[in-house]
């Protein structure tokens, strides 16, 4: 067998931890995908995978060789690109993952100008809000909106995501519209992803820090429901403004203490630090970079 191939099919099988994701993904039956890692295995003379009916470990030859193998893939994938784009077309599947409300409100847009640049890219974006290593999900590009932690990942800061309170007119009618953050405490709070009432939030103005710990009666991890939630009248809710901007100029939502902020956080992409970025994805990096590197997504 091809010794590319098996290569590949290895490394698939260990993003996707299965025989049979790994053959979707290479649109291949899943007995071939079995046959090509058997048949490596037996060229290198070692076992490269221990095998479970629910999911694939490494060895220790096979951890070393996963981590060369994605090098000489990548330098291969990027020298068939340069060769293509030499001929002046950049082609092959680019593999997306982002936010759901990012992928909606500002990727919706972008991406038919990436088309209209690049047409012979094939795109294939999935859609959610948790964090996933680009690496092991076998993705090329993974879009997240946080504050990130040191990791073994590349990133690159593609714009800030200012964070605002907002909440519908009729509540704060109801309720009255917090003057400090203390006042926080008197309210229901609308709370993104693991951001629990037992979690402090630090809020700065001028220098100042106050630190309060919201609860309330319903926590989501997308934003676009959280936002659906405040505009119904059940409560305040901190959220990037792209994804209420909308709202905002409707009047359907209102800004409340708009001079405290909380920590900053950002757009940014992830990807695999190999040595050799393919073309495909740095050309879409810094599509991504140049489209919003002016500080705010695309208005409708």
């Amino acid at each position: 067998m091809d010794r590319i191939e098996c290569m590949r099919a290895f490394v698939e099988a260990v993003r996707a931890n299965g025989f049979a994701a790994a053959a979707r993904r290479l649109d291949v039956p899943r007995s071939k995908v079995s046959k090509q890692i058997q048949a490596l295995e037996d060229m290198l003379g070692v076992q490269l995978l221990m095998r479970t009916t629910r999911s694939l470990h490494l060895t220790e030859a096979g951890a070393e060789y996963f981590e060369a193998a994605q090098d000489v893939l990548a330098t291969l994938d990027d020298a068939e690109e340069r060769a293509r784009t030499g001929a002046g077309r950049l082609e092959g599947l680019l593999r997306v993952n982002a936010p759901v409300s990012f992928g909606t409100r500002v990727l919706g847009r972008l991406l038919p100008q990436f088309h209209a640049l690049h047409p012979q890219v094939e795109v294939h974006v999935t859609l959610n809000d948790q964090l996933i290593d680009p690496v092991k999900g076998g993705f090329d590009v993974t879009i997240r909106i946080a504050n990130l932690i040191d990791s073994t990942l590349a990133a690159r800061r593609l714009m800030p995501a200012e964070r605002v309170f907002v909440a519908s007119p009729a509540y704060l009618r109801a309720r009255g519209t917090p003057q400090v953050p203390d006042d926080l405490a008197q309210h229901a709070f609308l709370n993104y992803g693991l951001l629990q009432g037992s979690v402090t939030l630090p809020l700065t103005r001028h220098g100042r820090t106050a630190r309060v710990q919201p609860v309330g009666p319903a926590t989501a991890d997308n934003g676009d429901l959280l936002a659906a939630l405040a505009e119904g009248g059940m409560g305040i809710t901190l959220l990037p403004r792209f994804i209420v901007q909308e709202a905002l100029r409707s009047g359907a939502l209102q800004v409340v203490l708009e001079d405290w902020k909380a920590p900053p956080i950002a757009v940014n992409a992830l990807y695999a630090a190999t040595r050799r970025l393919p073309q495909k994805t740095r050309r879409f990096i810094d599509f991504l970079g140049e489209r919003l590197g002016d500080g705010e997504p695309p208005v409708p």
